[in-house]
């Protein structure tokens, strides 16, 4: 079964009502105008904002078979109007019921009062897309002055860890932001392997500890390793920093300002907010993290984060993260991933990626917006990514459509 705001349905309602005196055009915006979603996001069809809906309606008929595993919603956004919103019904319950085993909680992915929603809630776990949100309070914190810049060093900003390792007190927030800090870490294996560092540390009482407890593999900056716990150090970073929990940090100068009210955000054993990936939004409010990148920080008439911060985070710093995969051709920044960076004629598109199908993909030249959540966890699922989905499906027609790229049709 399938829920759906009724975006077709209120289009047709808003054309049927138009008089002579208002045009469809002027119940809703020009297409070329930007729009800034209030309380509610502006609502638009795909082909108004110059989107094949047909080929959004094939790929929504996917998911509701479940030919792509477990998504429980897709957004599409152009120009910051909702263009297409559904979600998804997936039993968990049901699914989860023969496999949960070990303690109930925060970090057992099998217990449905934590994931993939937050106690029955439309708040759903963005998992490893919370470290994107965790790069953007570095930007507005070094912007504000509260962090010294990025390469400021790991002794100067946890001081009191103590850290006594050389190796370990000079790696730099650069190289934490870019996952190059250089600790040895297992996590290119499944979640389910007791191997994975990630979960191995879910286990210990302090994660950061767990991580400065490490031995250096490489120097830094020359080696990229996914590392989750990499990402907790800025968490207490900013908040040593700011003598603030990073929660009302972060609701003070990134949520409250584009509209996000309800959230939540669990906490790290150590004390601090868990930013590995422990946030919990609504798809709506996932998909205004996403519109405030791709309008470079901007909301409205204020700028949140530095548009400078944006750039930086989004190129490329990392030029391929999988160099032994040939097909699997993704790039790094500031804890996002570059999709596609446009060397190939294509348009660019980078994004947030949390496990289980958690996507926030952003391509800034079509003004368009891509949002999925999911829950593809489970062992031997056949799937395609839907970072993939979007990029093949709808943004290389929008692209071919616009004339905004060169690649030649069908290639």
């Amino acid at each position: 079964m399938t829920r759906f705001t009724l975006l077709t349905l209120c289009f047709s309602l808003m054309l049927a009502a138009c008089t002579d005196a208002e045009s469809p055009g002027q119940a809703l915006l020009a297409s070329d105008i930007q729009s800034w979603p209030g309380e509610d996001w502006q609502l638009s069809t795909p082909e108004q904002e110059g989107l094949d809906g047909k080929a959004i309606a094939a790929l929504d008929k996917e998911f509701r078979s479940g030919q792509h595993g477990y998504v429980d919603s897709m957004l599409i956004i152009r120009n910051g109007r909702m263009v297409f919103e559904a979600y998804y019904e997936n039993d968990y319950q049901k699914i989860n019921a023969p496999l949960v085993s070990n303690e109930p909680g925060p970090w057992n992915y099998y217990d449905i009062n934590w994931h993939p929603y937050y106690r029955s809630s439309n708040l759903h776990s963005i998992q490893s897309s919370t470290k994107s949100v965790m790069s953007a309070l570095v930007g507005i914190a070094i912007a504000r002055g509260d962090l010294p810049g990025t390469s400021a060093v790991l002794g100067e900003l946890l001081p009191h860890r103590n850290i006594s390792d050389p190796q370990k007190s000079e790696i730099s927030l650069d190289n934490i932001l870019t996952m190059r800090p250089g600790f040895e870490w297992e996590e290119d294996v499944s979640y389910w392997d007791p191997n994975n560092d990630a979960i191995r540390v879910e286990s210990s009482d302090d994660w950061v500890a767990y991580l400065l407890n490490k031995p250096i593999a490489h120097d830094q900056g020359t080696t990229y390793k996914y590392n989750s716990t990499n990402t907790q150090l800025m968490s207490e970073i900013v908040s040593t920093a700011t003598g603030q929990a990073l929660d009302a940090y972060a609701n003070q100068l990134l949520f409250k300002p584009i509209g996000i009210k309800k959230y939540f955000w669990k906490d790290a054993p150590e004390g601090f907010k868990d930013v590995a990936g422990g946030l919990y939004f609504t798809a709506q409010d996932f998909a205004r993290f996403a519109l405030l990148y791709e309008t470079e920080g901007l909301w409205n008439d204020k700028q949140v984060i530095p548009s400078e911060w944006v750039t930086r985070s989004v190129q490329p710093h990392v030029i391929d993260t999988f160099p032994d995969d040939p097909d699997f051709n993704v790039g790094y920044g500031y804890q996002w991933w570059i999709y596609n960076d446009g060397t190939d004629g294509g348009p660019v598109m980078y994004g947030s990626w949390g496990w289980g199908g958690q996507f926030a993909l952003i391509v800034p030249e079509l003004d368009l917006i891509g949002v999925f959540t999911g829950w593809n966890v489970y062992e031997g699922l056949d799937y395609q990514y839907a970072y993939s989905l979007f990029y093949n499906r709808i943004v290389l027609p929008t692209a071919h459509s616009t004339g905004n790229t060169a690649i030649v049709s069908g290639s």
